[in-house]
């Protein structure tokens, strides 16, 4: 069974390719980190199944599904960070999806649901729910990429039993440990969040949240002093004197952000 996993984070297509060598299905897997990409090798190969992100850099998901050949439509399980949105539309039509972060089980049961939808019976019936999908979207105003009410406003922690809610108005600055996410707190505590930090970013508000590197995101008003080190690198200090460098690979972004010019 051919496989295309579409994700532009390294970390999460390496999760699924993990999950599926784990699995008990026969596959040949190709993995994409672009939505120009996934068109151009979904029409290629025709896939049997696609796992297709959603929130990717140069195109969502939904745009990619609307420039694939709908005549050799592949089983597509979708995978999301948003609750909200993307969520309710899949729902509309009994579509299955994987909402970060997710459990091996989630996953494999996900992974089955989509490998029954491959069977030649169900392919008609998938398809005319893809069409009503890409209907559904297209008449709604609101813009996944734009919407206000996408952003956190606070995150949810559970310990245990327990749950406990961290305002994303209290965040200073959050760095990466693997697979989560340490989120520092003005009033100096530390909680930990299992999310990659470019799922992360995309459901912070960008008025307020800014990442500078690859591990690091930092609070925009937080932010003190920024200093030009020479030779085109920079650093910031927080309003705590906490200190982070800022990437070559964000640098221009940031410095747009913060109105400075090169």
């Amino acid at each position: 069974m051919k496989i295309v996993v579409v994700d532009d984070e390294a970390l999460a297509r390496k999760r699924i390719l993990k999950l599926l060598e784990e699995s008990d299905v026969s596959t040949q897997i190709f993995e994409v980190s672009s939505g120009k990409e996934a068109i151009l090798q979904i029409n290629t190969i025709q896939p049997d199944l696609v796992f297709l992100d959603i929130q990717m850099t140069d195109m969502t998901g939904f745009e990619v599904l609307k420039k694939i050949n709908i005549d050799k439509i592949p089983s597509i399980i979708f995978v999301t960070a948003f609750d909200n949105f993307a969520v309710k539309a899949f729902e509309v039509e009994a579509i299955d999806f994987l909402l970060k972060p997710y459990k091996k089980e989630r996953f494999l049961e996900a992974l089955h649901r989509g490998i029954e939808k491959i069977e030649i019976e169900e392919k008609k019936v998938f398809k005319s729910k893809i069409n009503r999908l890409i209907q559904f979207l297209s008449h709604e105003d609101s813009n996944i990429e734009k919407e206000k009410d996408m952003f956190l406003d606070r995150i949810v922690l559970k310990t245990g039993k327990k749950y406990r809610f961290v305002k994303v108005d209290e965040i200073k600055f959050i760095v990466s440990s693997a697979y989560y996410a340490e989120i520092f707190t003005v009033n100096d505590e530390k909680h930990v969040y299992r999310i990659s930090m470019s799922d992360f970013i995309k459901r912070l508000d960008s008025e307020k949240f800014i990442r500078v590197n690859r591990s690091t995101i930092v609070c925009i008003n937080r932010i003190n002093e920024v200093i030009s080190e020479g030779m085109g690198d920079y650093s910031i200090i927080m309003n705590d004197k906490k200190t982070f460098s800022v990437s070559k690979n964000f640098r221009n972004s940031f410095l747009k952000k913060m109105k400075i010019k090169l």
